[in-house]
């Protein structure tokens, strides 16, 4: 009986092992994915970019990461769509952050009572 208890206890040590072991290949398998796309983003946007607009965008990523993101998203979806035919310089660079700005920014009134 003693030895039945130790048994389905090691079992259930065992199995909680194997999914501990399976939880972390799946993470790792993930975090290699996003590695890999981070590199192939980063190599797109060098392709597209001048190296002042990759120094500009690398400011903006620091001070507002939303934006950053936001505008590297625009970037590669315009590169996906065949809309950009040269490289981006810092000023082309600045009306896409403006555009971007332009969408998050939100109105708001102050009614005193």
């Amino acid at each position: 009986m003693v030895d039945d208890t130790l048994d389905e206890a090691e079992e259930i040590r065992k199995r909680k092992l194997e999914e501990m072991k399976k939880r972390a290949q799946e993470e790792q398998g993930r975090e290699s994915q996003r590695q890999n796309e981070e590199i192939q983003k980063q190599a797109l946007l060098r392709n597209l970019l001048t190296p002042e607009a990759r120094e500009r965008l690398g400011r903006v990523k620091i001070a507002r990461p939303e934006y950053g993101s936001q505008v590297e998203n625009l970037i590669i979806q315009l590169a996906q769509q065949g809309r950009i035919k040269q490289k981006i310089d810092e000023p082309a660079l600045v009306g896409l952050l403006k555009q971007i700005q332009g969408q998050v920014k939100k109105d708001f009134n102050i009614h005193r009572i």
